[in-house]
């Protein structure tokens, strides 16, 4: 008799879906918190008809598999794979470059009008902006040395005593060693990788069990779209490819055991 016969099984919830280089075999990332999952089979057939148009037969030509589904989070190791890059860290020893146009409050410090950005330019700018109080852009306002010029020292704006405003925007390029950057090159391609999804269900006896769904060779696909708010989701969809070095060819496996380990 077999210790585990399990024919049928209800499903209680996706667990993780992980990726794995095939190359190194190294774990990429591990994503959870996944909505919408679902396992897609495909197949082609080319049909025999007589001379009348009845069926005769149909033959089976070829086979597909996909796995999809939507992250509740933006994911930025799944967000590499998908455009063929790597999740850059900073540190101290490699700082990361950025860009923004921020708009910041002024603040009165000893009778001058001063504006505080987030980060200190790697290149003063030539320019300020005033920020009307419909918060609208406004006239740009020169930096320099002149009464009626801005000046910036490190990363403190100090405005002419003629500015009215309530705001100030600028425009800048800096570096940080507190960020993660993912870039996406139109040179670089995401590559092939195996993937394990882990899904905890039961048998209608109530017996607890894992079902593990392993593509041994597949392909994210890299047309996906981001919703920016915060309803929004990051969907992902991988297909299955032919392995032509394994002997069995498989595009995928499903195996269902016991549910050690899977609650995590």
């Amino acid at each position: 008799m077999p210790n585990f016969d399990i024919k049928s099984a209800v499903i209680n919830r996706f667990l993780r879906l992980t990726e794995v280089d095939l190359e190194s075999g190294m774990v990429n990332w591990v994503l959870r918190n996944i909505e919408s999952p679902q396992a897609e089979f495909t197949g082609e057939s080319v049909d025999k008809t007589d001379e009348r148009g009845i069926l005769i037969s149909r033959f089976d030509t070829a086979k597909g598999f996909t796995l999809s589904g939507e992250s509740s989070k933006l994911e930025l190791g799944l967000m590499a794979s998908q455009l063929g890059t790597e999740v850059q860290v900073a540190t101290a020893d490699k700082k990361i470059k950025g860009e923004d146009f921020e708009i910041i409050t002024i603040v009165e410090d000893s009778g001058e009008k001063k504006a505080t950005m987030a980060y200190t330019p790697t290149t003063t700018p030539s320019v300020v902006y005033a920020i009307n109080k419909d918060k609208s852009l406004g006239d740009p306002i020169e930096v320099g040395t002149a009464d009626e010029n801005a000046k910036i020292t490190g990363n403190v704006i100090t405005l002419p005593d003629t500015y009215t405003g309530s705001r100030i925007g600028v425009l800048y390029q800096y570096e940080t060693d507190e960020a993660v950057r993912v870039t996406d090159s139109s040179e670089t391609f995401n590559k092939n990788a195996k993937y394990i999804a882990k899904i905890l269900a039961e048998d209608v006896c109530g017996v607890t069990a894992a079902i593990t769904i392993v593509i041994s060779k597949g392909k994210l696909d890299n047309n996906f779209s981001l919703n920016l708010t915060t309803e929004g989701t990051h969907p992902f969809s991988i297909s299955a490819m032919k392995d032509y070095c394994s002997e069995e060819e498989e595009l995928c496996y499903i195996l269902i055991g016991k549910a050690v380990g899977v609650g995590v």
